[in-house]
């Protein structure tokens, strides 16, 4: 493994299935194996990943990221999802999203996707799209506060500001579905949108000042 360069993602039997089992003793204690285990493969010259929980709620996210960073040495920490409420069926890819941002934010340096599809059936290639488009969603949201990376939703401020759709759609992380669903709407005025019309605040404010681009 080491001659190839193979990557360990160190998995866990123990993790919850669902929120009522969060952070419980048995998960706690395969996580300090696996810590040993990480450290056993680093010592062979073998990278890993260190795996986390599926499924816990909100308020142990930051907790379980400290704690499995502490206990693996830093290595790097792979979140699966979370999902953070189990009552979503079909709606699990947001449930992970919002589970995602937070761990990501608080250090994690892995999520992993998941699709509307989730404890429901086999996903389809839509599923999967779904679940792509809102994990990446989630690790921006995260990248902005770890990282800092705020220059793209900046550059979109300021192009919903001066009503350049197809800057907007060049910014949007989803370009193909955010202008599908402007031109199934298609307002009037091609420079407002049809949620306001003629009342567009954008528009009367870009009217009566001249910003500096």
């Amino acid at each position: 493994m080491k001659e190839h360069e193979v990557t360990l993602s160190m998995g866990n039997g123990m993790r919850a299935g669902a929120i009522h089992d969060s952070t419980d003793r048995a998960q706690i204690q395969e996580l300090i194996m696996n810590s040993e285990l990480s450290d056993r493969s680093h010592e062979e010259g073998v990278q890993t990943i260190v795996e986390g929980p599926g499924h816990i709620p909100l308020d142990e996210i930051d907790a379980n990221v400290k704690l499995m960073k502490r206990l693996s040495g830093e290595k790097p920490f792979y979140m699966l999802g979370p999902l953070v409420t189990d009552i979503a069926p079909g709606y699990d890819h947001i449930v992970a999203a919002i589970g995602a941002s937070l761990s990501s934010a608080y250090g994690a340096d892995f999520i992993c996707y998941v699709t509307p599809a989730e404890h429901l059936a086999l996903p389809n290639v839509e599923d999967v799209r779904q679940g792509v488009i809102t994990a990446r969603i989630a690790a921006h949201i995260g990248d902005m506060v770890k990282n800092n990376d705020r220059q793209r939703d900046l550059d979109m401020g300021r192009a919903r500001r001066d009503l350049q759709w197809e800057k907007m759609y060049e910014l949007a992380i989803d370009p193909e579905h955010a202008r599908s669903v402007r031109n199934s709407r298609s307002p009037e005025d091609e420079e407002a949108c049809t949620m306001c019309g003629n009342y567009c605040a954008l528009k009367i404010v870009k009217q009566n000042f001249n910003f500096e681009r």
